[in-house]
């Protein structure tokens, strides 16, 4: 029986049948941190960082339909600031203990 286990379990890559193969995989399957915001692909950035806060802005603008819209929007964009309500929520937060 322990020879049939043996025979189930892969030393190598079944790729992959060459070192480089195998080292290119184990490589491949390592975790990674999430990639930052510089490093993100433009509409990935945009989804995350700016239509969350722009969309709302947006839907007001188009509700109120003010006189200069633009200025309405810049206006709207600086009282409703969402991460500055998020940074602010942290400062507020103490911080955990270890």
């Amino acid at each position: 029986m322990s020879g049939e286990a043996e025979r189930d379990v892969p030393k190598q890559s079944q790729a992959y049948p060459n070192r480089e193969g195998l080292a290119a995989e184990k490589i491949a399957m390592e975790e990674r941190p999430a990639p930052c915001m510089h490093d993100l692909p433009l509409r990935q950035y945009l989804d995350t960082y700016v239509v969350p806060s722009l969309l709302p802005g947006m839907n007001a603008v188009a509700e109120a339909r003010p006189e200069n819209p633009v200025e309405w929007l810049a206006y709207y964009l600086l009282k409703n600031n969402t991460s500055k309500k998020t940074e602010e929520k942290k400062a507020e937060d103490p911080a955990p203990e270890s």
